[in-house]
């Protein structure tokens, strides 16, 4: 039977099509070809010259920056969306309004292995690429113009990369995006109507129905949402209350590498190596701004970080384009089975 169910943090509906329910091996999931040609690609070691000077690394051996021995390493996009350069000035013409395109685009490179995708790392690989993340946010929140750090990393063609090579971006924007300001809005409804934080909520409800969860640890779950935008699309939680992730321990970041490290892995086998985006949600910095402060005030207490892996084995067509509405042609109780079952 098809539901229409409501996504309650993005505020918009899913169409839940289980007259139309499709296994994980009749999707028409494209595999691209591997490139051997090592000296082309600007990722390897020994081809640092061929992108701007790193920002950060994880060097081991105390190798100098430029040069190999890394075994995270982040500069610069060299076609950034955005720069730092750039002056963050608003401004009208007649009803039009603009920004200058300021802001920040980084390349973090997880590893130095040409060959080695997501769903082969390791441990170690998971907690140095957080470690990353965590650092570059909190540097780049130093800055105040900056409202808002986006990390994400997109895997495989179909979800928009472009180099083979192991990689993630993160893009720093001087708003707010619409998205993230939805769910901020909407965790802020629910806590002053409840006294509760809504993510807290769902990772209980999802422990105890027991129809959608995956794997959990100690302080993490994994499951697949309730109104899941994207078939066999996966939330990862931490169950403890958290609105900031730079706020994470080196203990958690074990555990996260773990929940994570098992749901690629299971996501790779069920659909043999799908295209998805993985994007982190967390929260913006709190900043003293008359604009944005129904934002600001007690987002630590509401807001609930989290991942989402979003899997690009379906087309958005027309009906979602002038909707902002979604169809999910696997109802997540069966993507949660079949990611469950496979071995």
């Amino acid at each position: 039977m098809n539901e229409i169910r409501y996504n309650f943090l993005k505020d918009t509906w899913v169409i839940i099509s289980a007259d139309r329910a499709i296994r994980p091996h009749e999707y028409n999931i494209s595999i691209y070809e591997e490139s051997t040609d090592l000296s082309k690609c600007p990722f390897e070691y020994g081809n640092e010259d061929k992108t701007p000077p790193e920002i950060f690394a994880i060097r081991p051996d105390g190798s100098p920056p430029n040069t190999p021995g890394w075994k995270v390493r982040v500069f610069p996009n060299k076609y950034p969306a955005l720069k730092i350069e750039n002056p963050p000035i608003r401004e009208g013409e007649f009803i039009f309004e603009k920004i200058g395109g300021f802001g920040a685009h980084e390349v973090i490179v997880e590893t130095p292995d040409h060959f080695k995708h997501i769903q082969d790392f390791e441990d170690e690989d998971f907690i140095n690429m957080f470690i990353a993340f965590k650092q570059r946010i909190s540097a780049l929140y130093k800055d105040l113009r900056i409202k808002y750090v986006h990390v994400f990393k997109n895997h495989g063609k179909e979800a928009g990369k472009s180099i083979v090579h192991s990689h993630s971006q993160l893009i720093a924007l001087p708003i707010i995006p619409k998205l993230q300001k939805t769910m901020i809005l909407q965790s802020k409804k629910y806590f002053y109507e409840k006294e509760r934080c809504y993510l807290c909520d769902e990772i209980k409800t999802e422990k105890n129905l027991k129809i959608r969860t995956i794997y959990e640890n100690d302080n993490f779950i994994a499951y697949c949402p309730y109104a899941s935008l994207f078939p066999f699309e996966i939330k990862i939680a931490p169950k403890f209350h958290s609105h900031d992730f730079t706020n994470i321990s080196d203990s958690q970041l074990k555990d996260l590498a773990d929940v994570l490290k098992f749901s690629v892995r299971k996501l790779n086998k069920t659909l043999i190596n799908p295209s998805f985006n993985l994007i982190l949600y967390t929260s913006p910095p709190i900043r003293n701004s008359i604009t944005d402060e129904e934002i600001y005030k007690g987002l630590d207490l509401y807001f609930h970080w989290h991942i989402e892996i979003l899997p690009r084995i379906t087309t958005l067509a027309g009906f979602e384009l002038g909707t902002d509405y979604y169809i999910n042609p696997t109802p997540p109780e069966d993507a949660a089975k079949y990611l469950i079952e496979v071995i």
